[in-house]
């Protein structure tokens, strides 16, 4: 099955991941360029190291952030070669279409994730 663009489901999904990847990867390069540009002229200053201050834990926050969703969105790619992309990692049933253009790295449908979130508490897993 292709698309207008003649680009087969496969095709059009790897590059649309593809280009989330880029443009998490262009974020956290621009992250990190503002924040070695805040520690550089923190150094003046007799500041080392990270910027201390609010604005740089929210730096350091945004990094972890885009890290996790480079993580997640190879993730997706890695299922998508393994023909898993778009199941639920727990129900094994289809994620809906709708769900994965808001969040194409999700691995559970959305009674799955809504039964991962009313649950108490613990360290954050799949999306």
């Amino acid at each position: 099955m292709t698309d207008p663009d003649g680009k087969t489901r496969f095709e059009a999904l790897l590059a649309a991941l593809t280009e989330k990847r880029r443009d998490a990867e262009a974020r956290r390069h621009e992250s990190l360029a503002r924040q070695l540009s805040g520690d550089a002229a923190g150094d003046n200053e007799g500041v080392h190291g990270w910027k201390a201050s609010r604005e740089g834990g929210a730096d350091v926050a945004l990094l972890e952030a885009l890290d996790q969703s480079l993580r997640d969105i190879d993730e997706a790619i890695a299922r998508l070669h393994t023909g898993r992309y778009g199941l639920c990692s727990v129900c094994s049933g289809p994620i809906p279409t709708a769900r994965l253009k808001a969040v194409p790295f999700a691995t559970r449908c959305v009674p799955c994730q809504e039964g991962h979130e009313s649950r108490p508490a613990g360290p954050a897993r799949g999306r």
